[in-house]
């Protein structure tokens, strides 16, 4: 079944239910929301989209109005859209040796968003996506 069939709009799923739903990557995803609550003394948030993309309840991190991504559960693995700024591009382009390849050339062919920067939807399936996520934030 489906996130959005499981949790539709009147349905908000819990953070244990995310989890759960995610299986393969529970551990890393609660590692997340600590490591985002200890460094940026901030909780996630959770909001309902529905976007023809990716419809259902998602997962927002942000502090004093900036966003740092928004997290769609799938089925062991989360995606996360993430939008880097192109006054950061000089900072990125640093930090790309140190990613993982797959994180990496999607940065690089990363689509431009709105004229703001570029963005790309990182799939969260293992420890390395997380820590690819965690230094692009930091």
């Amino acid at each position: 079944m489906s996130w959005n069939d499981l949790y539709p709009k009147d349905k908000q799923p819990s953070f244990d239910e995310i989890a759960e739903y995610t299986r393969k990557i529970k551990n890393s995803w609660l590692s997340l929301i600590s490591w985002f609550e200890t460094a940026y003394k901030t909780k996630p948030k959770l909001t309902y989209s529905g976007c023809s993309g990716m419809p259902g309840w998602n997962v927002k991190f942000q502090k004093s109005g900036v966003g740092f991504g928004t997290w769609y559960p799938q089925k062991n693995f989360l995606f996360v859209m993430v939008i880097v700024s192109y006054k950061l591009d000089n900072e990125m382009q640093k930090i790309l040796s140190e990613l993982s390849g797959y994180t990496a050339d999607l940065y690089r062919n990363a689509g431009d968003y709105m004229k703001i920067g570029k963005w790309m939807m990182l799939k969260a399936d293992n420890k390395k996506i997380f820590e690819d996520y965690k230094r692009i934030v930091a």
